[in-house]
């Protein structure tokens, strides 16, 4: 970029020009990079201004206050302020009538920086544009790049109201009286420094003109997009959060929680960011699910919904075992991303791929061969329902392979999009598949198409996330299906304790119980449903070959204690009012529901503690915690089959086998860390 810099503009300009490299928490040899090409580019070296405030940095460089004379200056500071205090920095420094910066990645060649000196006129301030017409960008971004674009765009619009095309374009020029005016304002040192800084601008009266620039799309990149996205809209909250009548939110994040969720010291697991991401962004989807089963139990009959009820508790259970394929994927990916091999991950989807085809076609054989007998089990009056499942157990396994990667590169940004995409696509289309009169069946087919809409989104932005270049031979990482047959007994035998009473009572009771049980049942199973995003984040972050760390330790513990506050507070609000979630989610109270809602809640609560162990083990291969989570699981089965006469029963036996589940669990977990130290 240097290079490409100092030759055009000094030739434009001579003395009236200035470079200054703020260089900030560098551990590449940066400084010395910036020395040795000037040096060699025959530009005379400037001071080295390290470690200073910038008042005393100005009078150092300026001395008596006089124009310094210098090409280039470089200011160094030690500690990592972000981009935002580097660019403060500079701020602070610069002499010139006119003060810009650009990205030291070369991505905006110094012609298209020139526009920007030809174009600002009388406006306070100019940006380049990656998306205004005219624009030139080559070769074109990935496609989860300008997806998180559009939408980050997007959100500034809606909470600034800058009705710009692209606010973090790394080229921006702004006039020096307009720098100085609201330098004092500047204060966000993060992702978002960028819409504070137009955002302070605008408010300052200061018009920002807007032209298309040329744009190289550098290979090489540091900036990861998942995790670089999740930050900027986090930033982003935070930044409107500062200019609103809340801002005391954010001194009291800073001053008592922060400090807890990020120790000084200690690196940074962002747990509850990327929990948060999650939950807030499964919200939307939980939303959706639950109106599509509200409509779903106003649009059915207790018996059309009775069945429905079962076959998706039945996917749902089988999703648990087939989430140790997907979870097998999300080790090996996070472990190759720490590796740097990227290109493994891709290799590994290849060879999986391809022996998903065998086990898809046995679950249709199985439909077809055992069809009758399920058919009589489940008191189904056809077998739509039965083939309308075996689809989607085949699309969940090949779902399974981009929904493994996306996790695994922590990019639970897009994971929560698309799981929201999906509930909104499966509510529209189960109500219209109803309202023409399928069903059950109708109902079923849209939760099956919005599954394989999901993993054909899925995997065209796991390709654009991990590169391009997919004729690879196919390589299975060694150990891949011993670790997946470990996480797919325990995973199996959790689903058995948390999702099976749906199928059991289907077997034992009528169809008119089944349904009355399925609706309270639905309700109670928020407080299992909504604390998940939790462990889901946690997983990628405690991998391992086997050892416990003060780390992973310290994020099982943050996962209990968000996750404990959460199931605390859903169950509580079942139990003291479960009338009027009755009311509000299955329509009407019926008789026996208020005790079967408050018996499921407590019930499940157990279930989320279970899940944070499990998933904290099987990320650290450790596979001693399938034992207890087995002997729970026939336990439950047993145990049903000798006590059936009631519902509550069914839900009793439910409740004992799940409080048991989580005292072994414990033990086997306190045991495993121990002989892990």
């Amino acid at each position: 970029m240097l290079e490409a810099y100092l030759p055009y503009f000094t030739s434009r300009y001579g003395a009236d020009v200035e470079f200054l490299i703020v260089i900030n928490g560098s551990t590449d040899k940066t400084e010395a990079v910036v020395a040795d090409t000037v040096k060699r580019i025959q530009f005379r070296e400037a001071p080295v201004v390290t470690g200073v405030s910038p008042v005393s940095a100005r009078k150092d460089a300026a001395g008596d206050g006089g124009y310094y004379n210098a090409v280039v200056r470089v200011l160094v500071e030690p500690d990592p302020i972000g981009k935002g205090g580097a660019l403060m920095v500079g701020f602070r420094q610069a002499q010139g009538d006119l003060i810009g910066f650009v990205d030291a990645d070369g991505s905006t060649p110094p012609e298209a920086f020139q526009d920007l000196v030809e174009n600002i006129g009388q406006a306070g301030g100019i940006i380049a544009s990656r998306w205004a017409k005219g624009s030139q960008v080559s070769p074109r971004q990935p496609f989860d790049r300008r997806v998180a674009s559009r939408i980050f765009n997007l959100m500034t619009r809606v909470l600034f109201g800058l009705k710009l095309t692209d606010t973090q374009c790394g080229a921006k020029l702004m006039r020096c009286d307009a720098i100085q005016a609201i330098l004092p304002h500047l204060g966000i040192t993060k992702w978002a420094f960028d819409v504070d800084l137009l955002f302070q601008l605008r408010r300052a009266g200061y018009e920002i003109r807007e032209v298309p620039t040329v744009w190289r799309d550098v290979e090489g990149s540091k900036i990861q997009v998942g995790k670089a996205s999740t930050e900027m809209m986090l930033a982003l909250a935070r930044l409107r959060l500062i200019y609103s009548p809340f801002k005391w939110v954010v001194g009291l994040y800073d001053r008592f929680l922060g400090p807890w969720i990020h120790p000084e010291g200690t690196v940074r697991d962002h747990l509850l960011t990327h929990s948060l991401m999650l939950f807030v962004g499964a919200q939307f989807g939980n939303i959706c699910n639950m109106l599509f089963q509200v409509a779903m139990v106003r649009m059915l009959g207790n018996s059309d919904y009775g069945v429905l009820s079962a076959m998706l508790g039945g996917l749902l259970m089988l999703s648990m075992p087939l989430g140790a394929l997907s979870g097998a994927i999300t080790h090996f990916s996070s472990h190759f991303i720490a590796t740097g091999e990227r290109d493994r991950i891709k290799a590994m989807m290849v060879a999986v791929g391809r022996d998903l085809f065998l086990p898809a076609l046995l679950v249709a054989a199985l439909v077809f061969v055992g069809q009758t007998s399920l058919r009589a089990d489940l008191k189904l009056d056809s077998s739509v329902p039965l083939w309308i499942a075996a689809i989607a157990v085949s699309g969940a396994l090949f779902g399974s392979l981009p929904a493994g990667v996306l996790v695994g590169l922590q990019s639970f940004e897009w994971v929560a999009l698309i799981v929201n995409g999906m509930s909104v696509f499966r509510l529209f289309l189960g109500i219209l598949l109803v309202f023409v009169g399928f069903g059950a069946n109708g109902a079923l087919a849209a939760h099956v198409a919005a599954g394989l809409a999901t993993a054909g989104v899925s995997m065209l932005i796991c390709k654009s996330m991990v590169g391009r270049g997919w004729g690879v031979a196919p390589e299975r990482p060694a150990g891949f299906y011993s670790y997946m047959t470990g996480f797919l007994v325990a995973s199996a035998a959790y689903g058995v304790l948390s999702m099976c009473d749906l199928l059991l009572v289907k077997y034992y009771f009528s169809p008119e119980q089944a349904g009355i049980f399925a609706k309270a049942a639905m309700v109670a199973r928020i407080v299992f449903f909504l604390p998940g995003p939790v462990a889901a984040a946690m997983f990628p972050k405690v991998t391992s070959a086997g050892d416990s760390s003060t780390a992973t330790r310290r994020t099982l513990r943050k996962a209990i204690v968000v996750s404990g506050l959460m199931v605390a507070g859903i169950t509580g609000i079942c139990l003291l009012f479960p009338e009027v979630m009755l009311r509000v989610l299955a329509h009407e109270v019926q008789p026996g529901q208020v005790e079967i809602l408050r018996g499921m809640a407590l019930a499940l609560a157990p279930l989320t503690f279970i899940s944070l162990i499990m998933n904290y083990e099987l990320a650290q291969r450790r596979f001693r915690i399938m034992i207890p989570l087995l002997i729970c699981a026939v336990g439950y089965l047993l145990g049903v089959m000798r006590w059936h006469e009631t519902l509550l029963q069914v839900v009793g036996v439910l409740g004992t086998m799940s409080l048991t589940a989580l005292g072994l669990s414990w033990l086997f977990l306190r045991s495993e860390m121990q002989a892990s130290r």
